[in-house]
């Protein structure tokens, strides 16, 4: 096998896997001996945006590709919304120690991939390595996009089957069959409720919502909630909720922290314990629409005498508790939308 590049490197969340990204991996392995599969959205909480593992979406590609099972690499990365650095540095090391271990040179590398839309900026990111542009051919494959999939699918709309290689196709009816699938689908169906019920009437913008959340740490412990109601319902959240017309925003990050935690800690205690305070805005960060968040960072006193303060579920939180800082990690994949990334921002994980 004599090929242009020793790796060709392909980004995506393949969300799912349609015809277009099958066009796309088909041209990365003419020109390399080896493609590496570089799967986004890694260790998010399944919703409708992000409803299939990467472990799930590594088995639909490679069924895709069986003949080519041993040229295809898989990895799977975590969004960091709020860090570039961070996510591009994690993808250069995967490539680097899968290069170092087959013991190949860094300059017979190349990003494949085609810009579709503002969204893949990421393509700029890895100067070090070479860039193969990918020309779609079958022009009717340029109109494909995983949303429009997703959203027939959720939907009901069995066009979506025309969008997806047989092969996909089959893994996606199965997928209907199994216990996700109707928790996704009535997720689906609050959504789109709901961003109908909020929309505006006679005026040409989209509805922004503004939030506030509150990252309580004490002690090597942050206060999380278990979300009662869609969506979310049953992720794990930090406190917060919608701004009131009357309220400012540390006032309404005060009152829903007493109110779905019922936190046993006077609200002056509280305000004097805040710290920072940051808005987090990346467009794509709810599914309920464009959704900014101010989150203030509230750091207790320890007390080795009364030990964490009491608190329990209220409002909108099914259950309130004090979870381990050690245990962030293995629980990530239970967080709502970015509030991963918002405890990690404010302590520096």
């Amino acid at each position: 096998m004599n090929k242009k590049y020793d790796y060709g490197i392909v980004i995506g969340r393949f969300q799912p896997f349609h015809s277009a990204h099958q066009d796309l991996i088909k041209h990365a392995l003419s020109l390399a001996e080896k493609v590496v599969i570089i799967l986004g959205s890694a260790r998010s909480a399944p919703d409708i945006k992000n409803p299939f593992t990467p472990a799930m979406r590594e088995e639909i590609v490679r069924a895709c590709f069986p003949k080519d099972k041993e040229r295809l690499i898989f990895r799977a990365v975590r969004d960091y919304p709020y860090n570039d650095h961070v996510w591009t540095a994690e993808v250069q090391n995967i490539v680097g120690e899968i290069a170092e271990d087959d013991e190949k040179e860094n300059e017979r590398i190349a990003v494949v991939g085609f810009f579709k839309d503002k969204s893949s900026y990421y393509l700029n990111l890895f100067p070090q390595w070479n860039f193969e542009e990918f020309y779609q051919a079958n022009k009717e494959n340029l109109k494909i996009n995983s949303t429009e999939i997703r959203e027939k699918y959720f939907a009901g709309d069995e066009a979506w089957k025309n969008l997806v290689p047989e092969t996909v196709a089959n893994y996606l009816n199965a997928f209907q069959a199994t216990d996700f699938y109707p928790n996704l689908k009535s997720e689906f169906e609050y959504l789109a409720k709901y961003k109908e019920d909020t929309r505006f009437v006679g005026v040409p913008y989209k509805p922004v919502f503004i939030t506030t959340d509150a990252v309580v740490v004490q002690s090597g412990h942050v206060l999380v909630i278990r979300r009662g109601f869609q969506p979310g319902k049953g992720l794990l959240a930090l406190p917060g909720g919608f701004l009131a017309p009357d309220s400012t925003l540390e006032d309404s990050a005060i009152r829903e922290l007493k109110e779905e935690t019922q936190i046993k800690v006077p609200s002056a205690v509280l305000r004097g314990s805040i710290k920072d305070q940051k808005a987090f805005d990346y467009p794509e960060r709810s599914q309920r629409g464009r959704t900014v968040t101010f989150a203030y960072f509230i750091e207790l006193e320890p007390s080795l005498k009364d030990g964490l303060p009491r608190v329990k579920g209220g409002d909108d939180a099914k259950r309130a508790f004090w979870l381990p800082l050690s245990a962030l990690g293995e629980k990530e994949d239970e967080f709502f939308e970015d509030h991963y990334s918002i405890i990690r921002h404010f302590l520096g994980f």
